[in-house]
């Protein structure tokens, strides 16, 4: 696959990482599968394999212990500027996130950071409406169970 270029963009803090080095094993217009080691070494995980759904605007990663076994599930409503002239992927970072623990516990972060980012205008109120509308069919797809198998199926199929 000819190199791509990805950067994580967030607005809290405010930045722009370059991720080009996580490994893409597949990418087409809907989706980018990938294979990443965090970016910083963190106690707490060790490794992880992301979808991202670049159209629906939501990044769902599996996030793996050094032994490979499932910590949880990390999905960050993001939305998705690329580039194909440069082959540049910017996916900036929506604030709401949506974690879902091996037992199926459902928690919902940073309500209060989206809330903080309109009151201080870093993300415009179009981007607060897109992150709350992305987020709500992300919990529609987590509580119908079609989320983490439909996933779990495009792993399965790229991430040998």
């Amino acid at each position: 696959m000819d190199r791509i270029k990805i950067f994580r963009v967030r607005f809290i803090p405010m930045e722009e990482v370059d991720i080009s080095n996580d490994e893409v094993l597949f990418l087409d217009d809907d989706i980018m599968v990938t294979r990443w080691d965090p970016i910083h070494p963190r106690m707490d995980f060790a490794k992880g394999y992301s979808c991202t759904y670049l159209k629906k605007g939501y990044k769902i990663s599996k996030v793996m212990n050094k032994d490979m076994e499932l910590k949880y599930w990390y999905c960050d409503v993001i939305h998705a500027e690329i580039d194909t002239a440069v082959k540049t992927y910017r996916l900036i970072d929506l604030l709401l996130d949506v974690k879902i623990l091996p037992n199926g516990k459902v928690l919902v972060l940073d309500l209060d950071e989206l809330a903080f980012a309109v009151e201080n205008q870093l993300i415009t109120h179009s981007q607060a409406g897109q992150s709350l509308r992305q987020c709500n069919s992300l919990l529609e797809l987590v509580y119908s169970g079609e989320l983490i198998t439909e996933v779990e199926s495009i792993f399965y199929k790229y991430c040998k």
